[in-house]
């Protein structure tokens, strides 16, 4: 588990081995202090994000906020810790100062009896408090049984679970994330067929499902695009290669390409080996290793969510409910859609 918060004035003054009056100060610009202790301390305070305290009750009562997070890693999305771990950050840097403090436990996706584990332990260590991103049905119906034993607050980050009318939900509509890609794709073809790879995550996700349910539900609405066989069970970077790559030498009308695999930077690499930048390829999210590839058009479009978003916002409703009593009515929070392609990617 990684302890993540907000570094205190007294951690700051043991860092650069200036005393806290010292520090205080110059923070208050009061008192005599040379001017190479000041560069000293005002570069400190940038480098480690330190906000005066804004919450006098907190600071005089010493409160402390802590939010566990329980989350996994996928071998299909391995951008999804890092986006999420951004948003906790942003939190704790906004409210740090506050008392805020998150607790992070992540485990493998395919392993979900590390979530239910890690939820146990923090409820030993006192977190009544609790941002989840599960990937398994069944794991996740023991820890809301626990969880909803114990009082605790809860989010649901990323995925839903409809039958859980308590805990918040932060994330989007896969369902209709499906129907704009199908939109997109209706949109810039003119007939030929459409392949669709698909993780083998897809027999265990539901948000794979939905939006393929989606997907296959909007295209109907565009007569003159045929579908191939949806191609199942592919995770591995070869495999992925391989189907597609069989793909694209038998059938001639192969026009586009629905991505849910997640592997986007595989699909438009071949793409480009094979000089078949002319088949529209649409996929999902922004990462890193995709990124040039919406810059010369490899990938045509990306539908987008704001997991760093979701995330701070997650963080953000249990902090409200803890430190100040302000609960939310609407329990399910969903992030809007964006479109990413060439022209617009300098502003992500």
């Amino acid at each position: 588990m990684e302890q993540i918060s907000r570094m205190t004035l007294e951690e700051i003054a043991k860092e650069i081995g200036i005393s806290r009056t010292t520090i205080y100060k110059v923070i208050k610009n009061k008192g005599h202090v040379s001017e190479e202790t000041s560069r000293i301390v005002n570069e400190a305070l940038k480098k480690y994000n330190y906000v005066q305290n804004r919450n006098a009750r907190n600071l005089a009562m010493n409160r402390h906020y802590t939010i566990g997070y329980v989350g996994f890693k996928s071998k299909s999305a391995n951008y999804f810790s890092t986006e999420i771990g951004k948003g906790i950050k942003r939190a704790v840097k906004e409210f740090g100062d506050d008392g805020l403090s998150v607790l992070v436990s992540e485990y493998d996706a395919e392993k979900p009896r590390g979530q239910l584990a890690a939820v146990k332990e923090m409820l030993f260590q006192g977190i009544d408090s609790f941002v989840l991103a599960y990937s398994d049905k069944e794991i996740i119906e023991q820890i809301l049984k626990l969880l909803g034993k114990a009082g605790a607050g809860i989010v649901l980050l990323s995925r839903d679970y409809q039958e859980d009318k308590n805990s918040y939900y932060v994330g989007v509509d896969y369902y209709k994330s499906g129907r704009l890609a199908a939109e997109l794709l209706g949109k810039m073809l003119s007939g030929g067929k459409i392949l669709i790879p698909v993780t083998e995550e897809y027999e265990t996700n539901p948000d794979i499902v939905a939006r393929l349910d989606g997907f296959l539900d909007k295209i109907k609405e565009y007569p003159y695009i045929k579908l191939l066989p949806v191609s199942y069970g592919l995770t591995e970077e070869n495999k992925i290669y391989r189907e597609i790559d069989n793909c694209i030498k038998n059938e001639p009308e192969l026009t586009g390409i629905f991505d849910l695999t997640y592997r986007l930077d595989v699909i438009a690499k071949l793409l480009g080996d094979k000089n078949r930048k002319d088949i529209k390829l649409v996929g999902f999210d922004l990462f890193e290793e995709i990124r040039s590839y919406v810059e010369d058009s490899s990938i045509d479009a990306v539908v987008y969510q704001d997991l760093s978003m979701q995330a701070y916002q997650a963080v953000k409703i249990l902090f409200n409910e803890m430190c100040y009593g302000k609960s939310m009515e609407q329990r399910k929070l969903y992030s809007k859609l964006e479109i990413i392609m060439n022209e617009n990617i300098h502003y992500f």
